[in-house]
């Protein structure tokens, strides 16, 4: 029989009790972001990819569009003979007589366009498109990023743009040390008219 004045000892948790449960609770608290910071960064990683592809796609498109739409092109090969030119620039007369030039410069990354005023005065040149990285032939060799095949020497049959670029990815972002790879980007477009 027991007392009823008599109540069972209370007893709390130990110190010790204590810092085992916040030990694994700082664990579990430290995994959880670090996972919750893997996706952030992941997600970061995947629309700083996206959004570079989709600039370097419309970038694309515009210089295509502005191939077919040219009526004269530049440079012209040094030998008349010669049916295939590769080069770091590419010239275009416009249908109102404006020249654009669009050049790759190998040293910035970048992908550069001047256009002509409409009173003639050059253009000075803008950022089209960052991070188009050097291309190399399997001799080692650059692979310069237009390809104009010409007919006749001097008329143009066709352009081929072939570009590489890095997306613009903060390097902090990326979960592994790589950097994220290269987006390839390869169009070719014929003009429609030429200047006679």
């Amino acid at each position: 029989m027991t007392n009823p004045r008599r109540s069972p000892r209370r007893r709390g948790f130990s110190l010790l009790e204590l810092m085992v449960a916040l030990a694994i609770s700082a664990i579990l608290l430290t995994a959880a972001l670090v996972a919750l910071d893997a996706s952030f960064r992941a997600y970061r990683r995947t629309t700083e990819e996206a959004a570079t592809h989709t600039t370097a796609r419309l970038a694309m498109h515009r210089l295509l569009a502005l191939v077919r739409t040219g009526n004269d092109f530049g440079p012209l090969p040094a030998n008349p003979l010669d049916d295939e030119l590769e080069s770091d620039s590419l010239e275009v007369r416009t249908p109102d007589g404006r020249w654009v030039v669009i050049r790759w410069d190998g040293e910035g990354e970048r992908l550069l366009i001047a256009i002509d005023s409409t009173d003639g005065e050059p253009g000075s040149p803008q950022v089209l498109l960052g991070g188009v990285e050097p291309q190399f032939h399997a001799d080692g060799t650059p692979i310069m990023p237009f390809r104009i095949a010409y007919e006749d020497g001097w008329r143009v049959r066709r352009v081929t743009v072939d570009l590489s670029i890095q997306p613009d990815d903060d390097v902090s972002a990326a979960i592994s040390h790589e950097p994220p790879p290269p987006i390839r980007l390869v169009g070719s477009a014929s003009p429609r008219s030429i200047a006679p």
